[in-house]
């Protein structure tokens, strides 16, 4: 189980210096590294560019499979949960784009994500994508591919952020131009009930799920924290 390096109430100054920020209305591919992403990371903005009619596509890199190391096909439950959290965001399953990169294998794999984004984006595309200090090996490499396609395509990147907040500490980030995306009632809404649908993660037999209450709460505030590059 995962022991938070800093509280919630040590990142807040960060989050409250955080400048105000508006997800320019374009074409945007967010690309997503295991199923629960999408909704804990991102769940709020997904949910605003959907209802505002903005071009959107989800890039699904891998399928979840190795959550747990002892269970077996667990991609047989964890896309269908994907599936149903992105439609609780208002993304159409023919909106997605599923690669099946290995879980936990994706560094192994960036030329071939590269060569997998590289025809879904063009200078006028916004990409989003986990910011490359993470600290998960897949959250890192989709960084870095995202940080290549937007140098061969000159699109706009924007990074996200969701183990930083358990797994890193504020004086990494004390200097970094923060940007924060306010969510209306019923975003937050949308995004609790995305998180909610990814029940193989909330909860396990072995009493240590991969995302235990004290992991959620950078998911529940009213806002999210982005980086643009």
């Amino acid at each position: 189980m995962i022991v938070p390096i800093a509280n919630e109430q040590q990142w807040q100054p960060l989050f409250d210096a955080a400048a105000p920020w508006t997800p320019p209305h374009t074409d945007t591919v967010c690309i997503v590294p295991h199923p629960d992403d999408e909704a804990l990371g991102v769940g709020g903005l997904i949910s605003a560019l959907a209802s505002s009619g903005a071009s959107l596509r989800v890039i699904a890199v891998t399928d979840g499979e190795n959550a747990y190391a002892e269970e077996c096909d667990l991609a047989s439950v964890r896309i269908p949960e994907q599936e149903q959290s992105l439609e609780s965001l208002g993304v159409n399953n023919s909106k997605t784009v599923r690669l099946g990169l290995p879980d936990s294998g994706v560094s192994a794999h960036e030329a071939e994500l590269i060569a997998a984004l590289k025809p879904l984006v063009t200078s006028e595309t916004h990409l989003i994508a986990p910011w490359p200090g993470d600290f998960h090996p897949d959250h890192e490499a989709c960084g870095r591919a995202a940080q290549e396609v937007a140098k061969l395509t000159g699109a706009s990147l924007t990074f996200y952020f969701f183990w930083t907040w358990h797994r890193g500490e504020p004086s990494l980030l004390q200097d970094v131009p923060l940007l924060r995306f306010e969510l209306t009632a019923a975003q937050q809404q949308a995004k609790q009930h995305a998180i909610s649908r990814h029940q193989s993660q909330l909860t396990h037999a072995s009493g240590e799920p991969i995302l235990p209450d004290n992991l959620l709460w950078p998911a529940r505030q009213p806002f999210e924290i982005f980086l643009s590059q």
